[in-house]
């Protein structure tokens, strides 16, 4: 249901929010996890890259080129993700990517723990925030969820994600303390009130079960259920945490849904783990609505680039092509007025289309060009937008420049 792959993510991507802090420290190999995945769905199909554009993307990605070459990279090397080709003094030639499939991405996440030593507190801090996130549960039960860890590790796990707005703690109305995510379940009393209904450890499993089932089958018909009986499934929806509907014909049927609908631990789309189809559909939406000069057509652009692999053939993408760039999902190639985009990742278009297409004609304006897009200088993953701490530095225009410059990865330009 909720894999630790995209906890990992989520929490790297909220803490970057954050100012340095004891807390922040204490789960800082998390935050480094997080990095690695990062780096993973931005790398996916970009085959060869010079050490200048990865240390872009890794920029924008939050990640300085140090950390990067020291040990984002050799971790992905141990992990058999990405070969690094270097001079005999040590300086990075270039970067091989191997990026295995997303469902392979999410399964490693035990590997890469293993591989980073992460502390009893951490490991105690993803099973509370995974269990918190399942449904809102009893203090002792949330401690009870890391306790495998060491009971002062459970502890202290909870005061670290309590730190950081992850996890939320409030009084029922007996004085005893409830602790959910605040991200997917909404509600303080109503929480509370759930969470006390399902203390016992018999209610919480079956509830649970049912609530697993329900997230990896949405919209499940009741009479397909398997992972628990009715009465539970009743009990589900008058403590309000799932939802039924029912479609009243001939023969009666009912549907069970739950909030994780469009909502994972960090408040974003559990169906796009990486963040990317979200991001490509803003920068589509911008460029035909907000954008000085508009893109005409969104969907037909994004169709063009899936059917051919390449558009454009204008210079303005040469000139500041940024933000989709370092995300991965996009190449420049070609210089001047014969430069384009070449997609890498297939499968984000394919979603991103999905959704232009679903909200219609977004067109407007009469000129058809990607100075639109090429206005879109960096994106805020909502992991990130949600923490409550947050610094942002815009770059200027110089800055803007030299990292375009690092960015362009033709053959022409390659050393290697």
């Amino acid at each position: 249901m909720i894999s630790d792959a995209q906890l990992i993510l989520g929490f790297s991507r909220h803490l970057t929010a954050y100012s340095m802090s004891a807390v922040h420290a204490e789960l800082e190999t998390l935050r480094f996890a997080g990095q690695v995945y990062e780096m993973a769905w931005r790398l996916r199909n970009a085959q060869v890259s010079s050490p200048e554009r990865v240390r872009a993307i890794g920029i924008e990605a939050k990640i300085g080129p140090l950390d990067l070459e020291r040990y984002v990279l050799p971790v992905m090397e141990q992990l058999g993700w990405v070969q690094c080709d270097r001079h005999p003094e040590g300086n990075l030639v270039s970067v091989s990517a191997f990026i295995p499939p997303d469902t392979e991405l999410l399964a490693a996440t035990e590997r890469l723990l293993s591989i980073l030593l992460v502390t009893p507190v951490q490991r105690a801090a993803l099973q509370i925030m995974r269990a918190t996130s399942v449904q809102p549960l009893e203090r002792q039960a949330a401690l009870q969820a890391g306790s495998g860890n060491g009971d002062e590790a459970a502890e202290r796990a909870l005061s670290c994600l309590t730190t950081v707005n992850l996890v939320r703690e409030v009084l029922g109305e007996d004085g005893r303390a409830v602790v959910f995510n605040p991200n997917i379940w909404i509600g303080d009393d109503q929480m509370a009130t759930a969470a006390l209904r399902t203390e016992d450890a018999r209610v919480q499993r079956e509830v649970g079960a049912l609530i697993e089932e329900i997230v990896a089958s949405p919209g499940i018909p009741e009479e397909h259920v398997t992972s628990t009986e009715q009465r539970w499934i009743d009990f589900a929806v008058s403590a309000g945490l799932v939802e039924r509907s029912q479609v009243v014909a001939a023969s009666d049927k009912k549907f069970l849904f739950t909030p994780h609908l469009h909502r994972d631990p960090f408040g974003t789309d559990p169906r796009d783990p990486s963040g990317h189809i979200r991001q490509l559909v803003g920068s589509m939406i911008y460029a035909s609505t907000f954008a000085s000069w508009k893109l005409n057509s969104p969907g037909a652009f994004l169709y063009v680039l899936i059917r051919d692999g390449e558009a454009g053939q204008h210079e303005r993408i040469a000139q500041d092509y940024a933000m989709l760039e370092t995300a991965g999902t996009i190449e420049v190639v070609g210089d001047g007025r014969d430069a384009r985009m070449r997609l890498l990742q297939a499968d984000v278009a394919e979603q991103a289309l999905k959704i232009i297409d679903s909200r219609g004609r977004t067109a407007s304006g009469a000129n058809t060009t990607f100075a639109g897009i090429g206005e879109q200088r960096s994106y805020n993953h909502l992991e990130r937008e949600r923490a409550q701490i947050a610094n942002t530095v815009v770059m200027d225009d110089a800055d803007s420049r030299r990292f375009m410059s690092a960015l362009r990865d033709t053959t022409a330009r390659r050393n290697f």
